[in-house]
């Protein structure tokens, strides 16, 4: 029977996909990596865990080092753990993703790590296999958008139909139809009308949306 000595070349490593939707575009916060293997590649922010050390400290100590605020939506995500991931030793990586609004959430973007959010749409190539914790949280964001609302983590306290609907249009890679996105949407009733408008460049207005509170988390926990 082996026992824990056997194990003790295994590192475990946290891994974070955080995204955000900004100026029409979904993003994810990459880091240029220091060290080899890949020294100068794009990466998610990362980190060895220490033996003292739980998921969530990992994390938590990921995104204060980066962005300088760790009070966001996180969720795990998955365990990735092939062995030859890593080219310098085995080690399983836990995925984590999280959503940010960088509008209304604090963040402080990390100058030493080259931290920044880039934009999906120009398909980066980053090391490792992170591109493919990149895609299985888009396709876990796909899963709850469609049955539960995530948009107070994306979208500023007050929003256009036209911003809600190009937030889901993004994440989903769907194209709606306005007015039966806007019929659909106000069927759900989970949003409130804002006794303001906003103007568009033109000049035009339009109304203002908030997420009703009450219904939102109801919703967020029984789905629609």
């Amino acid at each position: 029977m082996k026992n824990l000595t056997d194990f003790s070349n295994i590192g475990v490593s946290v891994s974070i996909s955080l995204f955000c939707y900004d100026g029409g575009e979904k993003k994810i916060l990459t880091v240029v990596n220091k060290k080899q293997p890949f020294k100068n590649a794009l990466t998610l922010p990362n980190k060895i865990m220490k033996s003292d050390q739980s998921l969530e400290d990992v994390c938590s100590e990921i995104l204060k080092e980066n962005i300088g605020n760790d009070k966001i939506y996180m969720e795990q995500l998955n365990a990735f753990g092939k062995v030859y991931r890593h080219p310098e030793g085995r080690i399983i990586d836990i995925s984590f993703y999280g959503l940010i609004n960088l509008e209304k959430d604090s963040v402080v973007l990390n100058i030493e790590n080259n931290a920044k959010f880039i934009n999906l749409e120009t398909n980066p190539e980053l090391a490792f296999d992170h591109n493919e914790m990149i895609d299985m949280g888009l396709k876990r964001i796909k899963r709850r958008m469609k049955y539960r609302p995530l948009g107070k983590n994306l979208l500023p306290d007050q929003f256009t139909m036209k911003e809600l609907e190009g937030l889901y249009g993004s994440f989903l890679s769907k194209k709606f139809d306005k007015r039966n996105f806007r019929r659909r949407i106000l069927e759900m009733d989970f949003l409130r009308e804002v006794k303001k408008v906003q103007r568009n460049s033109r000049g035009r207005k339009a109304i203002l949306y908030e997420f009703d509170p009450k219904k939102y988390n109801n919703y967020s926990k029984t789905g629609f």
